[in-house]
């Protein structure tokens, strides 16, 4: 009886596992001195990406809270949902740089009236199979990186969300 309770709970807990691994990719962190050569090469290079943006709105004026650089010349895609705009054209894209870029020349994502609590972080983009898909560039602390969820194998689609308040539900 007991070998039969322990081998149930063994089968239980196997197909939880294996049920939460799931096809998800992950986020990986650039350090400080490397999110600011990124950013610099993201810059320079952005017709080479699909660059995608996400505004966040609220009590003041929408302001760019994330945005996604998707690599044109090769075969992954990311997919977004929700209110997202692209850039279609390089005065787009200098208008961007020119409105987030700080007095220090750092571009930068961090609202100047939220204080020294928001910087702007930069994270690779990886799918499960261990392919970089894409570079995401968010304003910290007002962005919450959720998941990274495979569709095929070619395409995968990012999740954020608010973080939500310190003691919110």
């Amino acid at each position: 009886m007991k070998t039969l309770k322990f081998l149930s709970l063994m089968f239980i807990a196997f197909v939880f596992i294996m049920g939460c691994a799931g096809n998800y990719g992950k986020f990986k962190r650039q350090s400080e001195s490397e999110s600011k050569v990124t950013k610099r090469e993201l810059i320079d290079n952005w017709s080479d990406y699909d660059i995608w943006l996400h505004y966040q709105s609220g009590n003041k004026a929408s302001r760019l809270t994330i945005i996604i650089f998707d690599t044109k010349n090769d075969d992954k895609k990311i997919l977004v949902e929700g209110r997202w705009s692209k850039v279609k054209d390089q005065e787009t894209w200098k208008e961007i740089v020119q409105e987030n870029t700080a007095s220090d020349g750092e571009f930068t994502l961090a609202w100047d009236n939220w204080g020294p609590y928001y910087t702007t972080g930069v994270e690779e983009i990886w799918g499960s199979d261990n392919q970089l898909y894409g570079i995401v560039v968010y304003q910290e602390y007002a962005v919450s990186l959720a998941r990274v969820e495979s569709i095929d194998e070619n395409t995968i689609r990012f999740f954020w969300r608010a973080p939500r308040p310190v003691g919110g539900r």
